[in-house]
């Protein structure tokens, strides 16, 4: 597959996902085995101390490692997530975050692959590994 063909297979499934677009996300890069995402930090994504609520840098994060895992599959193969570790570094403040997915190491049906959540100054917030269960997908 080229890079361009990897992109839109990526972006097709990226933009089709409701709680995405909901949330603010957005696909800032794609190539095989590796995705960056963003999303600025709204108000709405605090905690009770004002810091952005885990649960939401998880979510950057697993969206950033799952679409890097779909960059390797085949045609008809998707991914859905099995299981996952996250680190919480640091509170989220800043008003842009952006999540690093990369594949590390690919598997016929566990993909395993890692994100790095960081600010605009590219300082580390938190780092997750997760497996990837792969499946088939026809949409």
């Amino acid at each position: 597959m080229t890079d361009e063909e990897i992109y839109q297979k990526v972006e097709k499934r990226f933009y089709s996902q409701d709680f995405l677009s909901f949330v603010g996300m957005k696909l800032e890069h794609v190539e095989r085995g590796k995705v960056i995402i963003s999303c600025e930090n709204k108000k709405e994504f605090s905690q009770y101390l004002g810091y952005m609520h885990g649960g939401m840098v998880a979510a950057l994060a697993d969206t950033a490692g799952g679409n890097a895992a779909s960059t390797v599959l085949e045609k008809g193969k998707g991914v859905v997530t099995s299981e996952l570790k996250i680190h919480f570094l640091k509170p989220v403040v800043c008003k842009k975050v952006i999540a690093v997915g990369e594949v590390i190491n690919e598997g016929k049906n566990l993909i395993i692959v890692e994100s790095v959540v960081k600010d605009e100054e590219d300082n580390m917030l938190s780092k997750m590994i997760a497996t990837m269960f792969v499946i088939d997908y026809n949409i």
